[in-house]
């Protein structure tokens, strides 16, 4: 699955807001963003694939989706859509905490942290003191702007990294849940399912694209 970069969209990362009107012609493979994508139809039909299932699209319909959600396009018709792109750092503005702005650097420098080791053996004392501040002010900051603890955010991540690779490789469940920070197999299924209301197993079998035989008659 291809993921799109902050660098593929901004062209100056000190602003991350960019847009674009698409005109969407064939079906689209399913991928991720490292950014957020409000997603606007200003004609024609389609169907929105996501973690979240299957939703026919027509004009006027929106579709939000938050940094590593992976979705894609299937059956468009005349499909045309404009999409506003926002980097991490304005997720202030989406949440709707706080007065529009950056995050407080303390939380941007976490947040980043957090995405960037997945597999640390991150805990709120050890998050806190590699942003210099007391754990609790940390996550009083840290949920105003992003609506959740540090620790449900780095939660967040794991299960949305792990859903990308149940999608785009054959690796063994075990072996994902290592990759994003969930070495105990039980705990990864657990907090996965907590996540998504689905094992990784059934995520697995109900969102990967099936990949066409070129075999067949």
């Amino acid at each position: 699955m291809h993921k799109i970069l902050s660098s593929d969209v901004f062209g100056d990362l000190r602003l991350p807001v960019a847009e674009e009107l698409l005109e969407v012609n064939a079906d689209v493979a399913p991928h991720s963003h490292a950014f957020f994508e409000i997603a606007v139809v200003v004609a024609g039909t389609a169907v929105h694939v996501s973690a979240d299932g299957s939703r026919e699209l027509s004009a006027g319909a929106v579709v939000v989706l938050r940094p590593g959600q992976w979705h894609g396009y299937s059956e468009c018709s005349g499909l045309v859509v404009r999409n506003a792109y926002l980097g991490t750092d304005v997720f202030g503005l989406l949440s709707g905490a706080g007065t529009p702005g950056a995050p407080h650097p303390a939380v941007q420098h976490a947040m980043r942290l957090l995405e960037a080791d997945l597999t640390a053996g991150w805990t709120l004392d050890r998050l806190a003191a590699a942003v210099n501040l007391a754990p609790g002010y940390l996550v009083r900051l840290f949920s105003r702007t992003a609506s959740v603890s540090p620790i449900a955010y780095l939660n967040r991540l794991r299960a949305e990294r792990a859903a990308g690779l149940l999608i785009e490789t054959e690796l063994p469940i075990a072996t994902i849940g290592t990759l994003v920070g969930w070495p105990d197999p039980s705990h990864a299924t657990r907090r996965f399912r907590a996540h998504f209301g689905l094992s990784p197993t059934r995520y697995r079998e109900t969102f990967r694209p099936v990949v066409p035989d070129d075999s067949a008659p």
